[in-house]
């Protein structure tokens, strides 16, 4: 968890060679660190939240609610009383592929993460159709129940729990390496390492 949470998800998004991650979601809550989780996914029709309130009832401490609400942004999928009732829960956070309301209390002072694609101020539908634990796409990326979410003011990327050991130990490696880049660049150096050897590797192909 330490290691997660100080590599953040670009370092993490490096360490699996910068394939995937979720784009185009906004962080709405007022928490600047890096908040990690597993996945409890949640795949619904737009603008219905049935489903998600099921999830809400199942969920586990230390989960993130990870909703494929089709990307709508017609209404909102959580609001205030969701925000609370998965706080109660013990969830860490909200990663919402649709809208949200009420985003002045997700400004609150608990620590609550929830990254959404928008908000609206209209409420959702409770009538189905919904799926609990089933893969889901969050702004490109496939997402798992029981995968890894980590989260921050960069983005999200997930780390699928087999691979956790490859993850941070490249992780760990590239912190190494950009703290050497930091001490070069502390030393006063006019050209750094790594760039030397990427002009190397380029030939020419920079004048």
């Amino acid at each position: 968890m330490e290691i997660l949470k100080r590599a953040g998800a670009s370092i993490l998004g490096d360490a699996q060679e910068r394939l995937g991650g979720v784009v185009g979601l906004k962080r709405y809550d007022s928490g600047h660190e890096c908040v990690v989780g597993r996945a409890l996914t949640v795949h619904t029709r737009a603008g219905d939240n049935l489903a998600i309130h099921v999830a809400l009832s199942r969920l586990q401490p230390g989960d993130i609610i990870v909703v494929d609400g089709a990307g709508s942004l017609e209404r909102a999928l959580v609001g205030d009383l969701a925000r609370a009732y998965a706080i109660h829960r013990g969830a860490v956070g909200f990663v919402i592929e649709g809208a949200i309301r009420d985003v002045a209390a997700f400004r609150g002072p608990e620590t609550f993460a929830c990254f959404a694609r928008g908000a609206s101020h209209r409420g959702p539908f409770k009538d189905g159709p919904g799926r609990i634990g089933v893969p889901v796409s969050i702004g490109g990326q496939v997402i798992s129940t029981g995968d890894i979410v980590v989260a921050d003011e960069d983005g999200i990327v997930t780390i699928e729990p087999a691979r956790i050991n490859e993850v941070l130990k490249g992780a760990e490696e590239r912190l190494a390496m950009e703290e050497a880049i930091r001490a070069e660049i502390r030393s006063g150096a006019p050209q750094q390492a790594w760039l030397e050897a990427s002009l190397a590797k380029a030939q020419g192909r920079i004048l």
